[in-house]
């Protein structure tokens, strides 16, 4: 059955009579998905945001649509749920939903109109956050309870794959082979169709359902339940704390994934036009490449930090990690604002090196201080709404769109003209264009130190210590 807060519960047989053994056809399936959809993902920050931003030079209409579409999103989840523990129809439910994302991202390589694109994204952005809560439900039919860490953990690493293949591509077809925005689109669709169909076809529910048709008075009761979750909240001073502050640092860390390409290509562009982007050596003639070599870089970062801040969370309270990994988001964000667009080598370090740390903390961290603070009790609420609010948490991508189109607006006004024509006039617009993207991250930053400020308010000495492993076997919500 569904949780409180409308996350479904995976339901598996009593420990005593569980098997270890693992069907590497399905589990290896499930796992290749991750890589799949994270494929989509990737490509909105490395292909859509970066093309929008060079068409059409502002961004509000796609920070607002991101915004609505992440919001419509986690309100959708309670009854996404109970589809799934009602209907036993998980896999059917999760094919509609890829089908419709990766059908969007053809759309993208089919019409390139402003509305098209943002068109296409609201319906595959809400199509890709609710396939997650059916793929998730999935993970107790290919795994054991004792394994399924493995099985997710793998599933985690694979994705960071997704990620730096979809970059590879982009660069690919970019660079050497001369094709342009509809071509990747379609090429990352046809790969993620590809890598998404053996879960499709191999992976099927397992878990023991008590089949009932769904009913809208089911999905107002969880709507209910996770509000009262929400309500009782002030009784918990130390989780409430922590929901606020992780918020604003995922709100944050949302934003910066979001606008990483797209911000990169922008503030490096006139110094690349200028013949003079170097990186240990190396020329870079066009700022948007040098901007999927910096994901490149960012990406497998992370993904080292990813293990190396799970490894400490184990070894020092997690939530000084959480606290520190919000530090490193923040000397990272300043890092950009300072060498952007002057030093690429330093924008490297500060952004790729302490941005990535900050971005695999945060995530890797959190989960495990709600584990210490949450009440033991009503564990599977809080993470229901835990999963929720990662979702909500999009206010910073329509904040930096309208702060950044303003500026913009401004400054271009200032230059004089209204159209470029000399390559000294096109250099004054992207200077222009940097300056207002600077500016814009910069107001991110107050939302980040309000974070880490309702971090701080929490005594990490005053949360008990727990027995994880019984916590975790209390059957908390996967999705």
């Amino acid at each position: 059955m569904p949780d409180a807060a409308g996350e479904p519960t995976p339901t598996n047989p009593p420990a005593a009579a569980e098997d270890r053994h693992i069907d590497w056809l399905p589990a290896g399936s499930w796992i290749l998905y991750d890589l799949a959809n994270t494929i989509y993902a990737a490509a909105i920050t490395y292909v859509l945001m970066p093309y929008f931003s060079d068409t059409y030079k502002y961004y509000t209409p796609i920070g607002v649509t991101q915004t609505l579409t992440m919001i419509a999103s986690g309100f959708a989840v309670p009854m996404m749920a109970s589809i799934c523990d009602r209907t036993g129809q998980t896999r059917l439910y999760l094919t509609v939903f890829t089908v419709i994302c990766i059908g969007s991202m053809f759309g993208w390589a089919l019409w390139t109109t402003e509305f098209a694109l943002l068109a296409f994204l609201a319906i595959g952005g809400f199509a890709y956050q609710n396939s997650l809560v059916f793929y998730n439900a999935l993970l107790p039919s290919v795994a054991p309870r004792s394994r399924t860490g493995l099985i997710s953990g793998l599933g985690v690493g694979l994705g960071y794959s997704g990620t730096i293949v979809t970059i590879l591509i982009a660069l690919l077809l970019t660079k050497y082979f001369g094709l342009g925005f509809k071509a990747t689109c379609g090429v990352c669709a046809a790969l993620f169709l590809l890598t998404a169909l053996p879960c499709l076809l191999f992976v099927k529910e397992k878990r023991h359902i008590d089949r009932q048709p769904l009913s809208w008075e089911v999905v107002r009761e969880r709507g209910a339940d996770l509000w009262g979750t929400i309500r009782a909240m002030p009784q918990h001073r130390t989780v409430m704390f922590f929901f606020l502050g992780n918020f604003f640092l995922v709100d944050v860390l949302n934003t910066a994934i979001l606008y990483f390409a797209a911000f990169t290509q922008v503030i490096f562009k006139a110094q690349a036009e200028a013949g003079d982007l170097f990186l240990f050596g190396m020329k870079f003639d066009q700022s948007s490449t040098f901007a999927m070599i910096m994901g490149l870089a960012l990406c497998s970062l992370a993904l080292v930090f990813g293990s190396f801040s799970g490894w400490l969370s184990d070894r020092i309270h997690p939530l000084q990690v959480l606290r520190g990994s919000g530090w490193c988001l923040l000397v990272g964000l300043v890092g950009a604002i300072l060498t952007g667009g002057k030093s690429p080598a330093l924008y490297l370090l500060t952004l790729g090196g302490a941005g990535a740390f900050g971005l695999a903390g945060i995530w890797t961290s959190g989960r495990k201080v709600l584990l210490l603070v949450a009440p033991q009790e009503d564990i599977a609420q809080y993470f229901g709404l835990y999963g929720i609010t990662l979702k909500l948490s999009v206010i910073g991508s329509t904040t930096f769109a309208l702060v950044s189109d303003t500026i913009f607006r401004s400054e271009k006004a200032k230059l004089g003209f209204e159209v470029a024509q000399t390559q000294a006039q096109k250099i004054a617009v992207d200077l222009a264009h940097s300056h207002s993207q600077k500016v814009a991250i910069a107001c991110q930053l107050i939302q980040l130190l309000l974070g880490l400020g309702l971090l701080y308010v929490i005594n990490w000495r005053d949360i008990p210590d727990r027995d994880l492993d019984d916590v975790i076997a209390a059957e908390i919500p996967t999705a």
